[in-house]
């Protein structure tokens, strides 16, 4: 059908059938058609404000050291829900059942934070008696193999146990809503340990930086990606791709927690408020990032 609003036909991206007119999905493939751009403001407002609250709460994590710690754990938690609910209403084609997106959160929230939590305190030790001479190298150890490769393998071990044969993965975009909700069962019970012997200005700055969620997309996408290659008979890719998107989320992890535990072994000024400077610049980076490319693979989304 012609589109007026451009003057000519729309047709599917994917198999080149005519769209119908309005139609958001196409009939035959069911792929997301195009639209016609908004204009730039529009496009860019969301990023925008997500940069303002981003430094919006880590600058309040430096003034509510007394604040109500119930009100700061609710606070630790919402950018990271509200990202959730964000992907979930992208997941238009085929929504996801409640049923499964609560068994991943809960697996997240307990399976995967209990078991990490027991790994780390034993890889503390072993780190500590290896590295512990020398304070760069124990904040790199802890951050890559202590924190980042136990907890997002954790995460993983969940989520590939409880979807990768589930009927219900049938789109790419599938495995972003899978793997985020996961890291956002993690990441609101790991908030919540860290928040009862902490102080309210801890939880404003973990609300600044919902990390888990974040590494969460990375791995979701190439989750997807690989179960399109499994369906295809391509095994050795299929684990190639579930091996990238494990990698890629350790490595954003393990440098923003090797930023954050070097800071606090710096005895330089100076350099610790470079290093502070750089972690809320990669705090708004990654977060506007990850915006975008949850936009970005929601529209791209297509059957397994």
């Amino acid at each position: 059908m012609e589109d007026y609003r451009s003057g000519y036909m729309k047709k599917c991206r994917c198999c080149g059938a005519p769209a119908e007119p309005g139609a958001e999905f196409c009939t035959y493939c069911g792929s997301r058609l195009a639209d016609p751009k908004p204009p730039l403001v529009v496009r860019r407002m969301p990023m925008f404000l997500i940069a303002v609250l981003t430094l919006g709460f880590f600058m309040a994590s430096m003034f509510t050291a007394e604040a109500e710690m119930e009100i700061a754990l609710i606070v630790s938690c919402v950018p990271g829900v509200v990202l959730l609910f964000l992907i979930y209403r992208l997941d238009r084609i085929e929504p996801e059942p409640l049923g499964l997106l609560l068994k991943l959160f809960f697996g997240g929230a307990i399976i995967s934070t209990i078991s990490a939590a027991l790994i780390e305190s034993v890889l503390e030790g072993i780190i500590t008696v290896l590295f512990g001479w020398h304070p760069i190298l124990y904040c790199f150890a802890a951050a890559f193999i202590m924190a980042a490769a136990t907890e997002e393998l954790c995460k993983y071990a969940v989520l590939k146990a409880v979807t990768w044969r589930h009927p219900a993965f049938n789109y790419r975009f599938d495995g972003v809503v899978y793997s985020t909700t996961v890291a956002i069962g993690f990441e609101i019970f790991e908030n919540f340990l860290y928040l009862i012997d902490s102080t309210a200005d801890t939880a404003f700055t973990r609300a600044a930086f919902p990390g888990h969620c974040i590494f969460g997309i990375y791995m979701g996408y190439y989750y997807g990606q690989a179960k399109t290659l499994e369906l295809r008979g391509d095994l050795a890719g299929a684990k190639a791709m579930r091996r990238k998107g494990i990698i890629t989320a350790i490595l954003i992890h393990g440098w923003y927690d090797f930023i954050c535990f070097l800071a606090g072994v710096m005895e330089s000024e100076i350099i610790t408020a470079l290093l502070g400077l750089g972690l809320v610049a990669a705090m708004v980076v990654l977060n506007v990032t990850a915006y975008k490319n949850i936009k970005k693979y929601a529209y791209e989304d297509e059957p397994v």
